[in-house]
């Protein structure tokens, strides 16, 4: 057996001694508040308080909890202006100030006992587009527009597919002959600035936009438009897609008007819910949101606040207006709040993760893109690429996805971020679901108003509504959750909920409770119940069928194609110029789903390409997405995630065409196309194919008309640790059906062991895929230990490891690939990482695999293996005292560590004293596998008869920069005395 090598390391560094004294000695200190993710270096912070009022409800009792909270606040103000902080804003829906702190200040602050945490106030910024030289547009096919110049199409598509409104002939099946959102008040950011847009004025001259200062201004942001459009278009001012998609060929008269889903509900102003999503570095402050809520409820007493926004997901931390929303919630306010626009592989934003909002996810609605790009027909409602999925580390996944790709919006030619050549802007991302059904809420609202004598319903109950009426697209649950949104089914449902007083016909609906199943679990069966409410005026018999994707099989052989552009000045087409070969592939009959990756292994990240997939009868079917930007100034990396990703459900049988483009997918409609890149070398391509299985879920179930019923089920979870997601098909004898997505998140076993997780794609924005995995640890481990390997180790493929105990605090983290040059050691990247904690708290314990951003594009997908393990940590004391023993005043102790770094990736090691009596020398590195011996002095700083109990923490650095972690704990104690008793 190959011995660890030993070292032995003088002493001579003296650590800062934070008393930590029992018995006749000092009082121990109180805790600081925690001062977390950089908060503690100061500049742009919110101090949250101990006490948030909940009992003191944000809209009923809005003047007791805003004087109650600013009493609070007003000694923390108080003492930060008298200190130097600056920009004081005072929040309501959280007990919170914002500020401009010193570090100082900050440190100050978190000894206050009246502080529960501080926390930094995030920012985000936007970039802007570059310009190319455009191609002339063909002359497109006339089905592309009206018959008839004076019926104009209705935008966006999302009204049809929604089942709002439609301009069929007939169509009895539109939610706009029962509500139009009426008498309700939505809340959206950016309004004021566009309440004097055409569109936005009603036939009588009215202001859909009230409260306005100035009811005329016309010069919001394009973001803002698109919201107010979305749930509040008016739909009286007739647009031309000629000139509205200057780039598409369209032929003069080809006419269309815009119009909300909600166009007789009223907008206020909140200050700053939204991010606009990208142009011209704007920057919204974590703050100026919940401030923004604030508003909302407190001074405009709306029903419904519609956030398309949301912070990159940061594991262990919730953005401060999570606490916000479910105040607002618990005030009877609805939040709706998009997914974000990460991509499907577990990147849902916060607060969308918040179990009391209305989380949305966005679908293909391609018409609009497809007449730009000159297609004669075209697919709906696939899941967009673009749209944040997955499994959020709390386990939870989108509550149901609306269009999002996209729509014509109203806009102004002097808004920021609008286009400057046109009246309309294509408007699309979760920034378009999330409005779409904010308006939803509000013509349900109306719908149980009218029918429930006047009485609005509750956020749950809405919820419930809108998720049970939801109709399947096939997707899995944690893209889906739900399915797509069905305005005319919820309001329907909504007017035949319990206490209804209405005589309209019978509308069939199944409307579930809880609307998702959210299961945390070791492997076996898990017993679980769901409330099955029958709408309908008559018995119905239901049945259950559970539902999952099989494993994904590749067909058709993997295409590597060489990369080229056309010359710099020859014109490149609106859809974007051609960059390899069109690839052709043919899909079996019968697949459930396709799924289809691109990989470019570019090193620097700087080249943006996607595809457009069109089926085997030249519909436009999928178009990839890729947010990211080439390497700029100084920077070696861009942010291009060098994977594109899409998939197609029960995609039809035959040849298809994927066309590989230098663009970016994101169908900036009234934009040049992107200027083709620099990069010369190869894509490749893979096609994978997945088929359902199903199995029963449940017997028969009679339920009574308006009636719930809870119907038991037995949910298996997988032998795999992590996430597992399904669903249940409810169907019922009158032709009702819902779709209850289940998150199955299967333990790693207490006594630990292996789990893996795949990363599979990503699109360049905001955060890159997590993967979470829990595990319940016993008590009395002496230390808890994981450890991960990848194999490869690209600079451009980070990952970030993060270890959570059960009160949610981040004990440490890891990162990945990383050198082991701490001081000796190979320069040779790795791609390990190593979480150690000592003495770990029993309880639940959440590991989170993160991919920072982008990956190497050198496979389409990469496994990540994780062990977990205990008591490996090798670190022993002599000559250290044992409670009871006597160490004299005057005397000093010298003290031996053995340690071995056990971690297995090389760390540098050091040792501190909780009760400051002990001096060790400077810190060291160890390679993986050996020991040193370090020597330290033990001098007592206790008066003679002190009790002394204190430990000796072994701790070392990760490859996250200023990360830290506690490999052991090695407790000491003695009595100060005059003389030594050995």
């Amino acid at each position: 057996m190959k011995r660890s090598r030993l070292l032995t390391v003088a002493t001579t560094m003296t650590m800062s001694a934070a008393l930590a004294l029992l018995g006749n000695g000092p009082a121990q200190a109180a805790p600081l508040a925690p001062a977390t993710d950089g908060a503690a270096d100061g500049g742009r912070v919110i101090v949250v308080l101990g006490n948030q009022h909940s009992d003191l409800k944000l809209r009923a009792q809005s003047s007791q909890r805003t004087n109650t909270t600013h009493n609070d606040q007003q000694s923390v103000v108080t003492d930060i202006k008298a200190n130097g902080g600056t920009d004081v804003t005072q929040l309501v829906s959280v007990n919170a100030i914002a500020a401009k702190l010193s570090s100082a200040e900050v440190n100050r602050l978190r000894a206050n006992p009246a502080v529960r945490e501080i926390v930094p106030d995030e920012q985000m910024t936007r970039t802007a587009p570059a310009k190319v030289p455009q191609a002339k547009p063909a002359r497109l096919s006339s089905k592309l527009c009206p018959s008839d110049p004076a019926k104009p199409f209705l935008e966006p598509e999302a009204l049809a597919v929604d089942k709002v409104e439609t301009d069929r002939p007939g169509d009895t099946e539109q939610a706009s002959k029962i509500a139009t959102g009426k008498g309700v008040l939505v809340a959206v950011d950016g309004m004021n600035e566009l309440a004097g847009n055409p569109n936005f004025v009603r036939p009588d001259g009215s202001h859909v936009v009230i409260d306005a200062p100035d009811p005329t201004e016309d010069d919001s942001d394009g973001e803002y438009y698109g919201d107010a459009s979305s749930v509040a278009g008016q739909g009286l001012v007739t647009y031309d897609y000629s000139k509205e998609l200057p780039y598409s060929g369209l032929p003069t008269g080809c006419t269309f008007r815009i119009k909300g889903v909600a166009p007789d509900a009223s907008l206020v102003d909140s200050r700053l819910i939204d991010t606009p999503p990208s142009a011209s570095g704007d920057i919204q402050l974590e703050s100026q949101v919940v401030a923004g809520i604030d508003r909302a409820v407190v001074l405009e007493h709306a029903d419904v606040i519609s956030e398309s926004y949301g912070y990159t997901p940061r594991p262990g931390r919730y953005s401060v207006f999570y606490a916000a929303n479910d105040a607002a919630v618990a005030a009877g306010v609805t939040v709706v709040v998009s997914s974000g626009d990460s991509g499907v592989s577990g990147t849902v934003s916060s607060p969308a993760t918040d179990p009391l909002v209305i989380a949305v996810g966005a679908t293909n609605t391609l018409r609009l893109t497809a007449q730009a790009y000159g297609y004669d027909d075209w697919i709906n409602n696939d899941i967009t690429p673009l749209s944040s999925g997955g499994t959020a580390p709390n386990n939870r996944v989108v509550d149901l996805v609306a269009p999002g790709y996209g729509g014509e919006a109203a806009c102004s030619p002097i808004g920021s971020d609008c286009p400057t050549n046109t009246l309309t802007e294509a408007f699309g991302g979760t920034s378009q679901s999330c409005p779409l059904v904010a308006g939803a809420v509000a013509d349900v609202i109306q719908a149980y108003a009218d029918t429930h004598n006047g009485v609005k319903p509750t956020p749950a109950l809405i919820k419930q509504i809108l998720t049970g009426t939801a109709k399947d697209v096939g997707a899995p649950a944690d893209q889906q959750g739900a399915g797509l949104l069905d305005v005319y089914a919820a309001v329907r449902a909504a007017q035949q909920a319990p206490g209804s007083t209405s005589g309209a016909p019978e509308a069939p609906a199944l409307v579930p409770s809880p609307s998702q199943l959210d299961v945390t679990a070791n492997a076996g069966a898990s017993a679980q119940t769901v409330n099955l409410y029958n709408a309908s005026s008559t018995p119905t018999t239901v049945t259950g069928t559970y539902r999952e994707l099989g494993a994904a099989k590749q067909f058709g052989t993997t295409v590597t194609e060489p990369v080229s552009a056309p010359g710099p000045s020859l014109p490149v087409p609106a859809y974007g110029a051609t960059a390899a070969s069109p690839i052709t592939f043919t899909v079996p009959k019968g697949l459930d789903r396709l799924s289809v990756d691109m990989i470019t292994p570019d090193p620097t990240n700087g080249t943006i390409l996607s595809f457009t997939l069109v089926d085997p009868k030249g519909r436009l079917s999928q178009i990839s997405y890729d947010y990211g930007t080439p390497p700029s100034g100084s920077a070696k990396f861009g942010s291009v995630p060098n994977i594109q990703h899409v998939e197609v459900a029960a995609p039809a049988a035959g040849q298809w065409t994927a066309k590989i483009l230098w663009a970016n997918g994101r169908a900036h409609l009234q934009s040049p196309p992107n200027v083709p890149g620099s990069y010369r070398g190869t894509i490749s391509f893979r096609t994978m194919g997945q088929h359902y299985v199903t199995k029963k879920a449940t017997d028969a179930v009679t339920i009574p008309a308006h009636t719930g019923v809870d119907v038991p089920l037995s949910v298996d979870m997988p032998t795999a640790p992590g996430d597992h997601p399904e669903s249940v098909q409810f169907v019922a004898a009158n032709g009702a059906h819902t779709s209850l997505p289940i998150q199955r998140r299967t333990l790693i076993p207490s006594t630990g062991g292996k789990f893996t997780g795949t990363i599979t794609s990503t699109v360049g924005r905001q955060v890159g895929q997590i993967s979470t995995f829990d595990i319940d640890v016993p008590a009395g481990k002496k230390d808890l230990d994981v450890n991960f390997h990848t194999a490869d180790a690209s600079a451009d493929n980070g990952l970030t490891y993060y270890l959570i105990d059960p009160d949610g605090k981040v004990v440490t983290t890891d990162s990945s690939p990383t050198t082991t040059v701490q001081g000796v050691g190979s320069d040779k990247p790795i791609a390990d990482a190593a979480l150690v904690t000592a003495n770990p708290k029993p309880g639940r314990w959440e590991i989170d695999v993160m991919l920072k951003l982008t990956v190497s594009g050198l496979e389409f997908t990469q496994q990540i293996a994780g062990t977990v393990g205990y008591d490996r940590s090798d670190a022993f004391a002599y000559n250290l005292p044992a409670a009871g023993s006597t160490v004299s005043a005057t005397s000093s102790r010298q003290l031996f560590f053995r340690v071995t770094n056990t971690t297995g990736i090389g760390r540098t090691l050091r040792l501190t004293s909780t009760a400051g009596d002990i001096t060790f020398g400077a810190p060291t590195y160890l390679a993986a596998g050996t020991s040193a011996l370090f020597t330290a002095t033990l001098k007592p700083v206790a008066a003679a008869g002190t009790v002394v109990s204190g430990a000796v923490n072994v701790l070392s650095n990760t490859s996250v920069a200023g990360g830290s972690q506690t490999l052991a704990v090695l407790p000491y104690g003695y009595t100060v005395g005059t003389t030594v008793n050995p």
